[in-house]
């Protein structure tokens, strides 16, 4: 064997090792599982159902905030950090004001039909996410037990997503004060404080979407469950630090997409958190290397259909038998 030939196997094997990695087959399952496809697909749900999503979870932390100055302040800028550009914080560069979100509290037919279109647009946002993760861990996107338990987790799964904003804020709040508090040491207010803030952050962030992973009806075992939600949280966490400051500053510099940053800025910071969270479904799958297709690729492509289908002659084609490949990720 020349030494070329020598080469060229040792690069195969590393390939080989590389390919059989739980990162490389995280991947090739968020590939296989139409991963980047289904983030756009609920970004875009997303985008048409936040508003709705927000009316009703900002009208519920404000029944349960009260008047708490501190805790209503905190709880916008949570909001502000799962969606930044969302809340207009009185500058005018948000795209809608808390009291455009805040339901009336009057009981009336309006008010109730607008109540009911509003969760019926968030659990429809629940459902796209639900679907997405269940696909990333091969499972069926139907849920098992009818609709009708389906929407009982995405309405789970919705409150979920609300508690976690008033933990958030509620968290917020003592490491507020303590970065301002003058009589601890300087290690503690200044970068203590931040320290501890990215931590519970981080905890929160690892909680909620270890919960999700549970309430979309996968039973996940508890090490790679941990690991899956970790490293969904660091993700969440760099997202928020970096994630949409780079496009948010080129929008604001384009004299064509200023008027539209917020917007941008959304619609980015929705399509990157839904590929955070699928991709770290992926990893918590632990999915073993794809499968081959059972035919290759040009196999029946001369044929009418040239695809599975019942309408083929019967033994011509790939539509006379079963699918060419495995429609599963």
């Amino acid at each position: 064997m020349t030494r070329f030939a020598a080469l060229v196997e040792r690069v195969k094997a590393l390939l080989g090792r590389c390919r059989r990695t739980r990162a490389a087959r995280a991947l090739a399952r968020y590939s296989t599982g139409r991963g980047p496809l289904l983030a756009g697909g609920i970004a875009y749900t997303g985008l048409f159902s936040v508003f709705a999503a927000l009316t009703i979870g900002v009208s519920l932390l404000m029944v349960a905030i009260g008047h708490r100055p501190a805790m209503r302040r905190a709880t916008l800028d949570a909001v502000d950090s799962m969606l930044p550009g969302m809340i207009d914080d009185g500058t005018g560069t948000g795209l809608v004001s808390i009291d455009q979100l805040t339901l009336d509290s009057a009981v009336n037919p309006g008010s109730v039909l607008a109540t009911a279109v509003l969760l019926y647009s968030a659990l429809s946002l629940m459902g796209a996410l639900v679907s997405g993760i269940r696909a990333m861990f091969g499972l069926a996107t139907a849920h098992p037990g009818g609709p009708l338990r389906a929407q009982v987790r995405n309405l789970l799964g919705f409150a979920v997503i609300t508690v976690s904003v008033l933990v958030t804020a509620a968290a917020s709040i003592p490491t507020t004060a303590l970065a301002g508090a003058g009589s601890l040491p300087d290690w503690l207010t200044g970068p203590g404080a931040r320290l501890i803030a990215l931590l519970v952050s981080f905890l929160i962030d690892a909680g909620v979407l270890a919960l999700l992973i549970r309430v979309c009806g996968v039973r996940a075992p508890r090490g790679d469950l941990l690991q899956g939600a970790g490293l969904g949280a660091l993700g969440f966490g760099i997202l928020r630090q970096t994630g949409t400051g780079a496009v948010g500053a080129a929008a604001r510099g384009n004299p064509m997409l200023a008027p539209f940053t917020a917007m941008i800025v959304l619609i980015l910071w929705l399509h990157l958190a839904c590929r955070v969270v699928l991709y770290a479904c992926a990893w918590t799958a632990n999915p073993p290397l794809p499968r081959p297709a059972a035919r290759p690729d040009g196999a029946g492509a001369d044929h009418r259909p040239n695809y599975a289908s019942l309408s083929a002659p019967p033994g011509r084609g790939p539509g006379a038998g079963a699918p060419t490949a495995s429609l599963d990720p």
